[in-house]
């Protein structure tokens, strides 16, 4: 795979814990308002750079705002949050969770290789939500969160990881989610070569999380004219990161009805196409490895009476329950359904059925690594909301300009 260095855009030291953020989306309109109200650092001053207005959480194809973000990001460089490095480098990336550990470099992968199929996904993308993207590039012309993207397990990248990190970190700090922050840059010709000859062995890079981001970056590059294209277009910044550092937990479903059936008569549905066991207590979130199912103060697994090797759970779900028996034939769009979050627990879930808020939940395994790969190798594409990966990346910790 052809991964290559470049010179960012940092947020500089004193100023770093300050300045990078969650994605936007992951913030409430309440919360959204309070960090911009009281940090004049923050990276989302950026992303929203009109404070006082009422469409604050929504980002929509709009090229007089983006103008705005344009204008505000180079406020920053000006005011001299932000500084652009002298020489291109691999950022080296470690996030501390827990007791888990990521690490991997963020470089510029080549949009060749997307196209190509080399570097593969396993989620179909919204054309409008892409178009959207597109556009907010093409404006800004900024990419600031890095597609996170993994791949097979390779120990010479560990070991060259590992000299770098015995040394001093450029950035260090723990942000009020706990999490700490760690980058080395490898900007020295010998580390920059070592790396690059690694990620050369690679057949494949699989997307983690940015379906959208690496296929508007892609458009971007294909819709710009010989005039206004230029060499960054040709590629979009990534993190990369080895399969076995990477977590991935399931989403789980949240539904508000049972589409008119009693709780007795969705179990005698169920047991239709599916062998419907009690279980005598709350399952453990580690050893969920098949679909639950929780109504009426009970927990149940459910097994397919006619199994498929390639039968994800979530597809499952899908297609013998949500459709068929619940109504709910577009996850993406109905509002009786909701998904939640995997690190949120399934205790959260039996609370929600408990308040009566909702009628019935379902927990989902958590798709492992070789199942992402399995999918996108074969071309294929898992439902919508299959997998929760972390690590979560930080919006402005390092940013790549398209021109």
């Amino acid at each position: 795979m052809h991964v290559v260095p470049f010179a960012g855009v940092r947020p500089v030291r004193d100023k770093v814990h300050l300045v990078a953020s969650r994605s936007y989306v992951g913030y409430s309109k309440k919360q959204l308002r309070e960090k911009l109200q009281g940090n004049p650092y923050s990276f989302l001053h950026i992303i929203h750079p009109d404070l006082g207005s009422r469409q604050l959480h929504r980002i929509t194809n709009n090229i007089a705002r983006f103008r705005k973000v344009r204008e505000k990001y180079h406020d920053f460089i000006q005011q001299g949050i932000l500084q652009r490095d002298p020489q291109p480098a691999f950022y080296l990336y470690r996030q501390t969770k827990g007791n888990h550990v990521f690490l991997g470099v963020i470089a510029a992968v080549d949009l060749n290789e997307y196209v190509q199929g080399q570097i593969k996904g396993h989620e179909h993308t919204l054309s409008r939500r892409q178009e959207t993207f597109t556009a907010y590039l093409e404006t800004t012309a900024i990419n600031a969160e890095p597609v996170l993207l993994f791949h097979r397990h390779d120990p010479a990248l560990e070991d060259i990881y590992a000299r770098y990190t015995a040394g001093r970190p450029e950035y260090e700090f723990t942000q009020t989610t706990t999490v700490r922050h760690e980058l080395w840059l490898i900007a020295d010709e010998q580390g920059i070569g070592a790396v690059s000859r690694c990620f050369q062995t690679l057949p494949f890079l699989y997307i983690a999380d940015g379906h959208h981001r690496i296929a508007s970056s892609a458009q971007l590059r294909e819709r710009a004219s010989t005039h206004n294209r230029t060499p960054e277009m040709d590629y979009c910044m990534a993190m990369l990161m080895s399969e076995s550092r990477i977590r991935i937990s399931a989403f789980h479903r949240l539904v508000s009805d049972l589409n008119g059936l009693t709780p007795e008569s969705f179990l005698h549905t169920l047991r239709r196409q599916f062998e419907v066991a009690v279980l005598p207590e709350s399952p453990e979130e580690t050893r969920i490895d098949r679909l639950l199912v929780y109504l009426d103060h009970s927990w149940y697994s459910l097994t397919p009476l006619k199994p498929s090797a390639h039968q994800l759970a979530v597809r499952c779900l899908n297609e013998m329950i949500l459709a068929p028996v619940l109504g709910i034939h577009d996850p993406r769009k109905d509002q009786r359904l909701t998904h939640s979050e995997g690190p949120l627990g399934i205790d959260y879930l039996k609370k929600q059925v408990d308040s009566k808020k909702y009628a019935v939940a379902f927990a989902l395994p958590a798709v492992q690594a070789d199942a992402l790969k399995q999918v996108a190798d074969a071309g294929e594409f898992m439902p919508p909301k299959s997998t929760w990966i972390e690590p979560k990346l930080r919006s402005g910790l390092v940013i790549y300009e398209l021109s």
